[in-house]
């Protein structure tokens, strides 16, 4: 292959506009649809007229074509013969888009691309000469021989049109704007001989000022076939997790799983150089392996919604799990279990470096199915009694998530009613109507306790509204021998891991029933990862 080449030449507006007019410059289908607002591209114009930077247009030019292009600004625009180089837009489309769409006298656009296709109403641009300002053509309020349309304005002919019909004392400044547009050169970086998975990461790192493009927008386009569109395939793939209440993974997420099993890696660098071939080959295996996951989330841990999945990266190494070859016995599912539970509790993904711990969880992963169960001892848990006190209840929170589900193995019993929880319609329904405070917030504030401590997450179980309705502001020493049954006052306790000391409770002991639902919590997790 060639050297690679970075080129940059300042060009000028209506070379880039017959570029564009020939077929030369396209938008590949990693790109999103134009998202610019009006006011922005008479800003981007005034910016123009003077002389300010507007930033550089970055092309790709490479004579191997992608699948899947669109045109700028969706416009009709000739197809070039097959052999001939295309240079792509990496950065700059909403520029590029909005100066064409302007100038241009292009007016009809693609139907197959209209998802993507700005409306074109947002380029019908005026300059008014009386108030010196770029006007839309639905703030036009002034005479006709005070303004001018620009979409005709680069065209000598009509240009030499619109120029007879503007009041003479508007002609000198006329001829100024018609200058400063003919003059003004745009940066352009072109970019040659360059691997798409090189480009990629020229792309991925580009600091955007607009929306952030995705990698997984890049794949599309690597991916793409006529029987095959990655978006399309993944959309489908979410509509039936959705059944299972697990529909809101990430697009990033799902290609780090797609890395995951094919190459062991989940890092970006890795992601890019997936070739097309290898995505379509492997999809129906990942399907099936996410879906394996899930069930094993639903069915084993009492995960019944993806809101309650402390770590969306711990589908990578769980799908990897089950794409392995063979049935994995009773001793490898315990030991998945374990390695579970020592993730959700502990900061390994909330911190940087994430796709680096994924992939040393794969590498656990594919040890315990090789039957090397040791290797999940090495795992430690990170939670402190402490940090759990600390921590406030929010399902945002990957460990509140944790919290909930490591209840939820208990068959948690109502307080008041004796009997079971129904923990997949409590978790599938998250609101404050399923889970509240044991010690009550209302009884709380009225005994001066600070709000975080009142909602830390030890001071929660579930517990329907209809119960909670009933406990209202009473206190602990109120409620607990009165309202919850005697007689089997340890059982549910226990199932809800509520300490079943009662001089806590007589006391309205808030600080030591923090502390020692914290230690019955850390004992609890002891049990489950050993």
């Amino acid at each position: 292959m060639k050297a690679p080449e970075l080129a940059v030449n300042p060009e000028k507006i209506d070379k880039l506009i017959n570029r564009i007019n020939s077929g030369d410059i396209l938008i590949p289908a990693f790109q999103r649809g134009f998202v610019w607002k009006p006011n922005q591209i008479i800003e981007l114009l005034d910016s123009i007229v003077k002389n300010y930077p507007i930033g550089s247009v970055l092309l790709w030019n490479t004579g191997d074509r992608l699948k899947h292009t669109r045109n700028i600004a969706g416009y009709k625009i000739p197809i070039t013969k097959e052999d001939y180089p295309v240079n792509y837009v990496l950065d700059g489309q909403q520029r590029i888009s909005s100066i064409y769409a302007v100038f241009s006298d292009q007016t009809e656009q693609e139907e197959t691309t209209e998802n993507y296709n700005p409306n074109l109403d947002i380029f019908e641009i005026y300059y008014d000469f009386s108030k010196k300002i770029f006007v839309h053509k639905t703030d036009i309020s002034g005479n006709v021989s005070e303004t001018i349309y620009l979409r005709n304005f680069l065209d000598t002919p009509k240009f030499v049109d619109a120029f007879m019909i503007l009041d003479k004392k508007y002609h000198t400044p006329a001829k100024e704007l018609h200058s400063k547009f003919i003059n003004y050169e745009l940066p352009v970086v072109t970019i040659k001989n360059r691997e798409k998975s090189e480009v990629g990461i020229i792309f991925e790192r580009i600091n955007h000022t607009g929306t952030k493009l995705s990698i997984m927008d890049l794949m599309i386009a690597w991916t793409w076939t006529d029987n095959f569109h990655l978006l399309e395939k993944m959309d489908d793939l979410l509509e039936q997790l959705d059944e299972k209440n697990f529909g809101d993974l990430s697009q990033n997420i799902l290609l780090q799983t797609i890395s995951g099993v094919v190459q062991n890696d989940t890092t970006t660098p890795k992601v890019l150089e997936l070739s097309g071939e290898q995505v379509r080959d492997n999809w129906d295996k990942v399907c099936e392996g996410l879906r394996k996951a899930i069930d094993f989330l639903h069915t084993e841990l009492n995960c019944s919604i993806q809101d309650f999945l402390p770590f969306q990266q711990q589908i990578a190494p769980l799908c990897r799990f089950f794409t392995e070859t063979g049935t994995p016995n009773a001793e490898e599912l315990k030991s998945l279990k374990k390695w579970f539970w020592k993730t959700s509790f502990s900061n390994r993904y909330s911190t940087g470096q994430t796709t680096a711990k994924m992939n040393a969880d794969i590498e656990t992963i594919l040890q315990i199915r090789k039957g090397n169960h040791k290797v999940v001892d090495l795992l430690r848990y990170s939670v402190t009694a402490s940090e759990l006190i600390e921590t406030t209840f929010s399902k945002a929170n990957p460990l509140t998530r944790a919290f909930l589900l490591l209840m939820a193995q208990y068959k948690p019993t109502d307080l008041v009613k004796n009997t079971k929880i129904d923990i997949a319609f409590a978790l599938s329904e998250y609101n404050r109507k399923q889970f509240h405070h044991i010690f009550p917030n209302a009884y709380l504030k009225k005994q001066k306790v600070a709000k975080k401590k009142i909602f830390s997450i030890v001071n929660f179980c579930f517990l329907p509204a209809e119960s909670n309705k009933k406990i209202s502001k009473k206190s602990p020493s109120d409620y607990f021998f009165n309202l919850i049954p005697s007689t089997d006052f340890n059982t549910i306790l226990g199932s809800n891991l509520i300490p079943i000391k009662k001089d806590i409770y007589q006391r309205d002991d808030y600080n030591t029933f923090l502390e020692k639902r914290a230690e019955t919590i850390i004992n609890e997790l002891d049990k489950i990862t050993n």
